[in-house]
C-alpha cells in the first residue's frame, strides 16, 4: 500500500509539473476573445497509458436525448473507471487538474480575459474559480451550436485525446460577431474565425466572456455535427472552472 501511494503521489507530481510547463508556454490570442492554445499537455508516456486505459463505457453517463454525448465524471470520486489501476489513474488526472498550480497557470496565461470578465461582471478579484473536471466520448452526429457558456462558469479548458492527427478538423470553433454574419443563418449569424486543431494531447482554454460582461469579446464557440465511426469516438478532457459550486439538490446538467 506504502508503494502504491508513493507511485500515485508521483504521477500526481509529474502530471502537475508537466501540465504547469505546458500552459506556460502555451500561446494566447486576444480575438475574438482571449484563448489559449497549449500542446504536449501530458508527457508522451503517460498520455499514451491514458489511451489504453479509458473507463468502461456503462460508467458514463448521456447528456443528451441523442445520446451523442456521454459523461464520465472525474471530480466525482465515487465513481470508478472499471477496475483499481485505472480508477487511480483517472483519480491523479483529476487531481492534477484541480490543483492549485494548474489553476494559477491558467490565470497567468489569461488574465486579460479574467479582467475583461471581472470589469462586465462586477464579480471580485481574483474572480473566483472552482474546477470540476469530467471526460467526454462524443459519437456520430454530435453537435452544439455556437454559444459562449453559462455565466456560471469562468474558464473553459479542453484537452483533446485522440489517437493520432487523421481528423483535426474536430476541434471546437470559434465564432465572432460581424456584420458578415447576415449570410452566415447556419451559425446564427456569427462568422467562423477557425477550428481548433483536434490532435493528440492538445489543449484549448478561453475564459467565459457572456455577451452581459462584453458584446466584443463574448467567447462565442460551437462545434458543427461530426461525422465519425461510433467506435472510435471523439475524446475530450474538459475542466470547467466555476465561480461558484453547485448548489445541493441541484442536477448536474442543469448547473452545466
Amino acid at each position: 500500500m506504502i508503494a502504491e501511494a508513493v507511485a500515485t503521489e508521483t504521477l500526481y507530481d509529474s502530471l502537475v509539473s508537466h501540465g504547469v510547463r505546458s500552459i506556460l508556454a502555451g500561446t494566447v490570442t486576444e480575438k475574438p476573445f482571449p484563448h489559449l492554445s497549449f500542446p504536449g499537455f501530458f508527457a508522451d508516456d503517460v498520455y499514451r497509458k491514458l489511451l489504453r486505459s479509458w473507463p468502461d463505457l456503462d460508467r458514463y453517463v448521456d447528456l443528451n436525448g441523442a445520446r451523442t454525448r456521454k459523461q464520465y465524471t472525474l471530480w466525482d470520486k465515487r465513481v470508478e473507471a472499471g477496475d483499481p489501476e485505472r480508477t487511480a489513474l483517472w483519480r491523479a488526472v483529476s487531481d492534477a487538474l484541480s490543483s492549485q498550480e494548474i489553476q494559477d497557470a491558467f490565470r497567468q496565461k489569461l488574465e486579460s480575459g479574467l479582467r475583461i470578465r471581472a470589469k462586465g461582471s462586477g464579480e471580485a478579484w481574483p474572480v473566483p474559480m472552482i474546477p470540476q473536471p469530467v471526460l467526454y466520448a462524443d459519437f456520430d452526429g454530435y453537435a452544439i451550436k455556437p454559444h459562449p457558456d453559462t455565466r456560471r462558469k469562468v474558464l473553459t479548458v479542453l484537452i483533446y485525446m485522440p489517437e493520432d492527427d487523421s481528423r483535426p478538423e474536430l476541434g471546437t470553433t470559434v465564432f465572432k460577431v460581424s456584420p458578415m454574419g447576415v449570410f452566415h443563418w447556419k451559425s446564427y449569424g456569427l462568422v467562423k474565425v477557425k477550428t481548433a486543431a483536434f490532435v493528440p494531447n492538445t489543449g484549448f482554454a478561453f475564459v467565459v466572456i457572456h455577451p452581459a460582461h462584453s458584446l466584443l469579446h463574448t467567447s462565442w464557440h460551437g462545434r458543427e455535427t461530426i461525422s465519425l465511426d461510433n467506435s472510435e469516438p471523439r475524446m475530450t478532457i474538459l475542466n470547467t472552472y466555476y465561480a461558484k459550486p453547485p448548489k445541493a439538490g441541484e442536477a448536474e446538467n442543469d448547473y452545466r
